[in-house]
C-alpha cells in the first residue's frame, strides 16, 4: 500500500506495533520492546493503585487485570493491522506484544530496581527461550495471535514464577533502590 494512502489510523496501528519506534532499532528490538513493556507495567501498576486506593485490596487485582487485557487487545488490533498493511507475519521490528508481555510481568509488583531488573530478566529469557507452551503458541497460532498470545503467556509464566521468588525472598524489593 502507498504510504501517502495509508489512513492515519492504519499509521497509528503501525507505530503502535512497532512499539513507538522501540522496534526499529536494528539490534535486539525485542530487548528494546520489553523496556517499553516495563514503562506499561508500571503505569498500569500506579493506575490501578490509583484508582483503587491500595495495591492491598480485591480492587487493584481486578483494575490490573482490566487495564492488562485492555493492552493486550490493543496490541491484538495493531498487530492484525501491520501484519495485514506489510503482507507479513511476526516480523521483528513488532514489539508491541512484548510491550504487553513484559507489562504482565510487572504490573502486579511494586515498582522497584532489583524487581523489574528480576522480571525483565524472567520475561526475556522466557520470549526467547520459548519452552513447552510459549513455543507451541508461537509456532501453531495464526497470524497476530501468534505473534500476539506467546508473549502474554512469557510474561504470566515470568509473573508466577516472580510472584514466588519474591514469597521466598521478601526483601528482594528494598535489595537495589
Amino acid at each position: 500500500m502507498n504510504q501517502t494512502k495509508k489512513s492515519l489510523l492504519l499509521r497509528f496501528a503501525e507505530f503502535s506495533a512497532v512499539g513507538y519506534g522501540l522496534g526499529l532499532f536494528k539490534k535486539a528490538p525485542g530487548t528494546w520492546g520489553s523496556l517499553g513493556g516495563l514503562g506499561c507495567g508500571w503505569l498500569i501498576f500506579k493506575a490501578s493503585v490509583f484508582l483503587s486506593g491500595s495495591e492491598q485490596n480485591l480492587n487493584f487485582y481486578i483494575y490490573t487485570s482490566v487495564l492488562l487485557t485492555a493492552l493486550a487487545v490493543f496490541g491484538f488490533w495493531s498487530i492484525y493491522l501491520a501484519e495485514a498493511s506489510w503482507n507479513s507475519h511476526d516480523e521483528g521490528k513488532i514489539v508491541i506484544d512484548e510491550f504487553a508481555g513484559q507489562a504482565i510481568t510487572v504490573a502486579f509488583f511494586a515498582p522497584s530496581i532489583s524487581v523489574y531488573a528480576l522480571g525483565f530478566i524472567l520475561f526475556r529469557i522466557l520470549d526467547i527461550w520459548k519452552p513447552s507452551i510459549i513455543g507451541q503458541a508461537d509456532e501453531k497460532l495464526p497470524g497476530a495471535w501468534g505473534t500476539l498470545v506467546d508473549d502474554l503467556i512469557a510474561g504470566g509464566v515470568a509473573a508466577m514464577v516472580l510472584a514466588g521468588i519474591l514469597y521466598v525472598f521478601p526483601g528482594l524489593p528494598t535489595l537495589i533502590n
